[in-house]
């Protein structure tokens, strides 16, 4: 992508490596160094020394494709180098799970992609690289019409800080947060949908630090509207960090404002889960509601379930797969604590909630899993 040795592909490719070899066109071999890399976007820059002033792609605008056009994809799949495809772009997908990485505005095309094309270019009729070849979509094992690739302008973006810095600076605020909807709206008495919930507060965050609470509703952040988790998340890693913002949220019905000054996003981490056991408490301190059984939590069921000490509530010890509960994405070891804002310590207290909740106008449950803060929302249709 620079006369000057410059490579993008994708960090997967170079993930682990101990020594780097880059073929030219020209059979030609040099050894290629790691100049940055970045585990969120799957993007990777490698330079190679020594071949002087080389021909270098185009970044076309990925945001002028549309569907239909062209796209020719470049790589070498199982080895076979400098093997060229063709066909259309067939899908522009907002965000895709993949092998356990979650992608953003991933550009789907037909163009045949195969396991050795990662890191290759995918290019428009004009020969400019709208997009790095990624991954495809294959219950066989080989290419079944359905291949993506990391938009050029994605890679724009942060190849700067790839070049220069070794890696991306971006913005952290600290928070869990999911989408707000109907149910939520009305339970929080917000007058739409628009803005996230503060699922968890992570420890010695930026977001602690300037007072935000689980369950603060984020309608504006830096002077920008947030109507969504994606819209946060951009406008948050966009800002520098150090950065003094101001934070608006909806808490206890009435709109507040804090300032805080921005983190610097931290790496990521692996976190291991934990094998869930099944509890057998005894009968007369349980209760039934939409296909799941519950038991007030003690000390020797949060250790075989493993919640954290301290946490009060219900925990979910059978869950009936065809009931409603499954349907609201309730597990056991769940622990439910509240209904509706309403606490639930105990069997007692989680009966009167349920007594009162109308699962045609929705329902709101306070979850803690596994240590994990969430809250789940669900309105029978």
């Amino acid at each position: 992508i620079d006369p000057d040795g410059y490579i993008l592909t994708n960090e997967h490719v170079v993930r682990g490596a101990d020594d780097i070899k880059v073929t030219l066109y020209n059979d030609k071999t040099y050894t290629g160094k790691v100049v940055g890399k970045d585990a969120r976007t799957d993007l990777a820059v490698i330079r190679i020394k020594g071949a002087g002033k080389l021909p270098a792609a185009k970044l076309g605008n990925s945001d002028a494709i549309r569907v239909g056009d062209w796209a020719i994809a470049i790589g070498s799949p199982f080895g076979l180098q400098e093997t060229v495809t063709s066909g259309i772009i067939s899908a522009v997908r907002q965000s895709l799970p993949i092998e356990g990485r979650e992608y953003r505005d991933l550009i789907q095309t037909d163009a045949a992609i195969n396991r050795g094309n990662s890191g290759g270019p995918l290019c428009n009729i004009e020969g400019e690289v709208i997009g790095i070849n990624t991954a495809i979509y294959a219950p066989t094992g080989v290419f079944s019409g359905i291949g993506f690739a990391i938009p050029s302008n994605n890679a724009r973006e942060i190849l700067s800080d790839l070049i220069n810095k070794g890696k991306v600076v971006r913005g952290w605020l600290g928070v869990e947060v999911r989408p707000v909807d109907d149910v939520i709206a009305r339970n929080f008495g917000l007058p739409d949908k628009k803005g996230v919930l503060i699922n968890d507060v992570l420890q010695d965050s930026p977001a602690v630090k300037a007072g935000l609470q689980r369950g603060d509703i984020i309608r504006e952040f830096d002077g920008k509207k947030i109507d969504d988790p994606r819209g946060l998340q951009n406008v948050v890693a966009q800002t520098e960090p150090s950065k003094k913002v101001k934070v608006t949220v909806v808490r206890g019905g009435k709109l507040i404002t804090l300032p805080l000054v921005t983190g610097e996003m931290p790496s990521e981490q692996e976190i291991a889960g934990s094998q869930q056991k099944d509890a057998e408490p005894g009968a007369d301190d349980t209760a039934q509601w939409e296909g799941m059984q519950i038991t007030t939590l003690t000390g020797d069921i949060a250790r075989e379930f493993n919640v954290p000490a301290g946490e009060k509530g219900c925990v979910v010890i059978r869950i009936d797969p065809s009931g409603t509960a499954a349907e609201m994405g309730i597990i056991p070891g769940d622990v439910i604590r509240s209904i509706n804002k309403v606490p639930t310590p105990d069997v007692r207290q989680f009966s009167a909630a349920v007594k009162k909740v109308k699962l045609a106008e929705g329902v709101i449950l306070d979850i803690n899993r596994q240590g994990r803060l969430i809250y789940l929302s669900y309105r029978a249709q």
